[in-house]
């Protein structure tokens, strides 16, 4: 059976930073794997060449006339109109945020943080957290209290990608079959297909089929990490869920219907 994969989680940046990762690079990406569709994430700040051209809005540009592209914003933290930013990526047309707690260097459960996860359930944008070891203090992104963001915001939907990695695995997965009954958390198999890259947050077989059977194929979505992750690392990803003897409707669900569920995509 075929599927039509959307995929999550593509980062991609101006040539003149990331040679390789640009948007025309993941279409290739996309087409040598198979994939349909993907949404791809604006740089973080301070990721740009030059501080004057606004994350944001760059990403939107690059992607106004590709048809199989979403985008998702990212926020500067170190600004304080956390409000307006959300505000500002919502009236772009995106579809979600990206948050990075240990790159952005903020706490999950701080105000700052609370304010702009307020805003993105009003507006019904889907956040996407990164979970798992990164060189940063613990404290700030302890898996565990992203079920905090879910008790507080019961509306917001998000995935925490990579699913906690190899360190944290158990504890994301208790946060999303704690608020399974509600269904707005989910897991991000994103870099967790492969040791050779990323071994940190790699899973196993036995862990992917307790995530199955735990939270439910309907709470799972496939990501790419592109530019970190290329055709070999797709496919190995691609070709290990196929052989987990999983149904045709929970593949579906997982390689691309959970995401254009929650992202309101056809």
């Amino acid at each position: 059976m075929s599927y039509r994969i959307f995929a999550n989680h593509a980062h991609v940046f101006q040539e003149t930073v990331r040679p390789h990762a640009t948007v025309v690079r993941l279409l290739q990406l996309m087409d040598n794997c198979g994939i349909e569709q993907a949404v791809c994430y604006a740089p973080f700040s301070g990721q740009m060449d030059t501080e004057e051209t606004s994350c944001n809005g760059w990403l939107a540009k690059e992607i106004e006339q590709q048809d199989r592209l979403f985008g998702f914003g990212t926020l500067d933290f170190n600004k304080s109109n956390l409000k307006e930013q959300v505000r500002q990526i919502y009236e772009l047309g995106f579809k979600g945020i990206k948050l990075h707690p240990a790159y952005q260097k903020f706490n999950i459960l701080s105000p700052e943080a609370f304010e702009a996860y307020r805003a993105a359930e009003e507006h019904k944008l889907f956040l996407s957290f990164h979970t798992g070891i990164h060189w940063h203090r613990i404290k700030d992104y302890d898996v565990v209290l992203f079920d905090e963001i879910a008790h507080h915001f019961p509306k917001l939907g998000y995935s925490l990608e990579h699913v906690g990695g190899y360190s944290f695995f158990p504890e994301a997965l208790a946060v999303i079959v704690n608020n399974s009954r509600v269904g707005n958390v989910y897991g991000g198999l994103t870099s967790v297909f492969t040791k050779h890259i990323s071994r940190f947050w790699h899973l196993t077989d036995e862990r992917l089929i307790e995530l199955v059977a735990q939270g439910g194929a309907k709470q799972l979505i496939f990501g790419l990490d592109f530019p970190y992750n290329l055709e070999k690392e797709t496919n190995i990803g691609l070709e290990r869920l196929k052989n987990l003897n999983l149904s045709d409707e929970e593949l579906e669900l997982i390689l691309g219907g959970n995401l254009r569920r929650v992202l309101g995509i056809k």
